[in-house]
């Protein structure tokens, strides 16, 4: 026996051992090379796709109008001040209370310029009654002025 002591690699065994592990080295390195590329790709995918998406939400954002649903506070300073009197239909030629409702009672108002049937109309359309109160409250009023008689 000669004076080495431990593993004889000078026989063919070994060498075939070493190359292994050298290959299974570099294979292991080529996975994850390809591992890490799938994964990125994936990455650039999923980025595009979300860049996509936010840019139709940014479009479909800028389409939609900005206007909104309720009037906004103006303050009294900086409203527009009224400068034409308002419409003068004459003076009160008749004044009535009318009950609209169970003990709700409202005036009703005859100027020289305004016409009987379009005053009970405004009055019935504010009040939210029936077109037959119309002609009900015009013939009172007729009859309230004296310009019409009901036969008895």
């Amino acid at each position: 026996m000669s004076g080495k002591i431990g593993i004889d690699q000078s026989h063919g065994f070994m060498q075939e051992i070493i190359n292994n592990q050298f290959e299974r080295k570099s294979y292991q390195l080529e996975v994850e090379n390809l591992k890490a590329e799938r994964e990125r790709k994936v990455q650039e995918y999923d980025d595009k796709v979300k860049s996509e998406e936010k840019k139709k939400r940014e479009e479909r954002r800028k389409k939609r109008e900005k206007v909104p649903t309720q009037q906004t506070y103006i303050p009294p300073s900086q409203r527009k001040v009224q400068t034409t009197p308002p419409r003068y239909l004459g003076k009160t030629v008749f004044k009535m209370e009318v009950e609209y409702a169970p003990n709700k009672f409202a005036p009703i108002r005859i100027r020289e310029s305004e016409c009987i049937k379009k005053a009970c109309q405004l009055f019935v359309s504010r009040y939210n009654l029936t077109a037959d109160h119309v002609v009900s409250l015009e013939a009172h009023i007729l009859f309230q002025m004296g310009l019409v008689n009901f036969p008895s």
